[in-house]
C-alpha cells in the first residue's frame, strides 16, 4: 500500500521563541560573518552603495512627514521584532539545504515545469532570469492555445512538475494541474506522481487534495507570507537553486538593505518621501525602466508588488513597464509629449559581462564601426534620461555596479521596503487585495451556479 501524501516542513519559519533554532536579526548584525555594520553618523547611502547608487533628477529634497516617520519606526520596529515573516526570512539558513535537497529531485529531468500564477511565478521568474538556464519552464495563462503548446512542445516524460499555490485554491493553477494530470493519463506516463512537487500552505485545500490523490509530495508554503511578498522563501528561492543560482547570495543583498534600513537616515525613507511628494503634485504613473534585458521579469514582479500593496481606497499609482532601448522606438513619445503625470525609475548597470566590438563592412562605413556595443547602449540611456530632464520630468536612476545575485536580491528587498513604508505612511495594508477576492469570489460563484 502506498504511503499518503505528507506536508514536507521546508521554508517554515520558527517562531520568536525559537532562539536556538534561528540567527536573531540583532545577532545577525553584530556578527563578523557581515561585512555591513551600523554607520555612526554615515553617508545614508554608504551601505547600498556597495552594490548600487540611487540618485534623482528634477527632483527637490523631500521632507520626511510625521506619518512617514512613524511608518518607518514602525517597520523598523516590526523587522527587529521579527514580526513581518516576508523578510524575516532571508535570516533563515536551514531552509536553503532542505531547498537543496528538493531541486535535487529534479536533476534527472529535461525539464522543470512550474505552474503558477502571480506571486506564486513573478518572483521565482525574476531570480530565475538571472541564469540564462532553458531548463526552466513558467505556465501562468489558462488560454487554451497557450495550454496546449505548453504541453506539445515538452517532452511531458523527462519533466518535472511544480505546483505553487499559497490557498491551494487558485483558479489558474488548479485548471492547469487538472489539465497535465489528464495528459499525463492519456500518454501513459507511469508512476508520475515522483514527478511532480505541490508547494502550499496546508493539506486540506483543493491542491492539497489533488497531489494526495496522486500520491505526489507537498512542500510548505509559508502560511504568514503572502505570494506577492514570497521570493525569498521556497517559492523563489527553490526555482533559483534548480537554475543554478547562489540563493544565499540572494537573500545577502536583501540583508544588506534590510542593515542599511534600520539606520537612522537612508535612501529608502528618501525615496518614499520622494515618491509621496511626486504623487501629491500629480505624477500618478510609474514608470520603470531598466536597460537590463534579465530584468524584464522583476518589472512584472514590481508592477504587482506596488499595483497590488498600495491600490486601495482611491490611492495608489499605475505602475508602468519599460525596457530600454526597445521602449523608445514605442512609449518615448508619450512620455515626452503626453500627460506630465509620470515618475521615471531607470535601472542601469555600470559594466557587461558580455561585450562585442562593431565593425564596419568595407566601403560602408557607420556611426558604430569601432565602437563596443556596451558604448552604444551607454549613449542610448544616457539620451533618454537627458531628455526626459530637459523637459523637467521627475527621474530616478538606479546603478548597478555588478549585476548579480546580490545586487538582484538587494533591489528586490528596497522595493519591498518602499512599498511597505508608503503603505503604513498612508495607513494602508499592504499585504491583501480585498478587491481582487471580490473578483475571485463572483468567479467562483458563477462556477458553482453553472455546475
Amino acid at each position: 500500500m502506498q504511503e499518503p501524501a505528507k506536508l514536507l516542513c521546508v521554508g517554515s519559519i520558527p517562531t520568536p521563541a525559537s532562539k536556538n533554532q534561528h540567527t536573531s536579526l540583532d545577532k545577525y548584525l553584530n556578527s563578523s560573518s557581515f561585512s555591513f555594520t551600523k554607520p555612526q553618523k554615515a553617508n545614508p547611502l554608504e551601505m547600498a552603495k556597495k552594490l548600487y547608487s540611487q540618485h534623482f533628477k528634477n527632483v527637490s529634497a523631500a521632507k520626511y512627514s510625521a506619518a512617514l516617520n512613524s511608518a518607518a519606526q514602525k517597520l523598523r520596529e516590526e523587522i527587529s521584532n521579527r514580526k513581518l515573516k516576508a523578510i524575516d526570512v532571508i535570516f533563515e539558513k536551514k531552509d536553503l539545504e532542505e531547498f537543496k535537497i528538493l531541486a535535487k529531485k529534479t536533476a534527472s529531468y529535461e525539464k522543470v515545469l512550474i505552474l503558477g500564477v502571480g506571486g506564486s511565478s513573478l518572483g521565482g521568474k525574476t531570480i530565475s532570469a538571472l541564469k540564462n538556464n532553458n531548463k526552466i519552464e513558467f505556465l501562468e495563462s489558462i488560454d487554451p492555445e497557450t495550454v496546449r503548446i505548453f504541453l506539445d512542445k515538452n517532452d511531458l516524460k523527462k519533466s518535472f512538475f511544480i505546483i505553487i499555490s499559497k490557498s491551494g485554491e487558485t483558479i489558474e493553477t488548479i485548471c492547469q494541474t487538472l489539465i497535465l494530470i489528464e495528459t499525463l493519463k492519456e500518454k501513459k506516463i507511469k508512476n508520475f506522481s515522483q514527478q511532480f512537487l505541490f508547494i502550499t500552505q496546508s493539506l486540506e485545500n483543493s491542491l492539497a487534495k489533488i497531489a494526495k490523490e496522486i500520491n505526489a509530495e507537498i512542500a510548505n508554503h509559508p502560511s504568514e507570507i503572502g505570494g506577492r511578498y514570497s521570493c525569498f522563501s521556497i517559492v523563489g528561492m527553490l526555482p533559483a537553486i534548480i537554475s543554478g543560482i547562489n540563493a544565499k547570495k540572494v537573500r545577502e543583498g536583501a540583508k544588506k538593505i534590510i542593515t542599511e534600513f534600520l539606520t537612522e537616515e537612508n535612501m529608502i525613507i528618501e525615496s518614499c518621501a520622494t515618491q509621496l511628494n511626486m504623487l501629491q503634485k500629480g505624477f500618478g504613473d510609474n514608470v520603470i525602466m531598466p536597460y537590463i534585458d534579465s530584468l524584464k521579469n522583476f518589472t512584472d514582479w514590481y508592477r504587482q508588488l506596488w499595483a497590488e500593496s498600495l491600490g486601495k481606497s482611491g490611492f495608489g499609482s499605475t505602475p508602468i513597464n519599460s525596457m530600454g532601448t526597445i521602449d523608445q522606438h514605442s512609449q518615448l513619445q508619450l512620455y515626452l509629449e503626453g500627460p506630465r503625470n509620470k515618475f521615471f525609475t531607470f535601472i542601469l548597470k555600470k559594466r557587461s559581462a558580455q561585450d562585442f566590438t562593431i565593425k564596419d563592412l568595407p566601403n560602408c562605413p557607420t556611426l558604430f564601426g569601432e565602437k563596443k556595443l556596451s558604448e552604444i547602449i551607454a549613449i542610448e540611456q544616457s539620451t533618454t534620461i537627458e531628455v526626459l530632464r530637459k523637459k523637467k520630468l521627475p527621474i530616478r536612476i538606479f546603478e548597478i555596479e555588478n549585476f548579480d545575485e546580490e545586487a538582484l536580491g538587494a533591489l528586490m528587498m528596497q522595493m519591498f521596503l518602499e512599498t511597505i513604508l508608503i503603505s503604513y505612511a498612508k495607513k494602508i495594508n499592504p499585504f491583501d487585495q480585498p478587491a481582487v477576492e471580490l473578483r475571485k469570489d463572483l468567479a467562483k460563484k458563477l462556477l458553482k451556479k453553472n455546475a
